[in-house]
């Protein structure tokens, strides 16, 4: 529901050693050879991570980020069930993007 995507310059050329600089996300579910997926779950949310690297044509290195920060039932309960004040609770993903955002931008790769 509340997604991003970023990309940042990074002189790392694998994966693996740009993953190190992600060790906050904490639970990485699945990875290959170009994609690491972390999925952390919160009390009212669900928060995705996928990260790739991109080589540009000119030799440059990207570290492609997309992200999703996404209400589960429980926030989908409270939200119909306490309208219209019970959607104030999708505030709580949409400041953690925000924040996750801020911290990805300050991040140097």
């Amino acid at each position: 529901m509340f997604t991003g995507f970023i990309s940042i310059k990074t002189k790392e050329t694998s994966l693996v050693e740009v993953s190190k600089k992600f060790k906050f996300l904490k639970n990485l579910d699945k990875a290959s050879e170009s994609h690491m997926y972390f999925k952390n779950k919160y009390t009212f949310y669900v928060h995705l991570t996928d990260i790739s690297l991109f080589k540009k044509n000119d030799g440059k290195m990207k570290v492609n980020i997309k992200y999703s920060f996404n209400p589960n039932l429980l926030s989908w309960l409270l939200g119909i069930c306490f309208f219209p004040l019970g959607f104030l609770i999708f505030l709580l993903p949409n400041k953690a993007k925000d924040e996750f955002e801020d911290l990805l931008i300050s991040m140097e790769l």
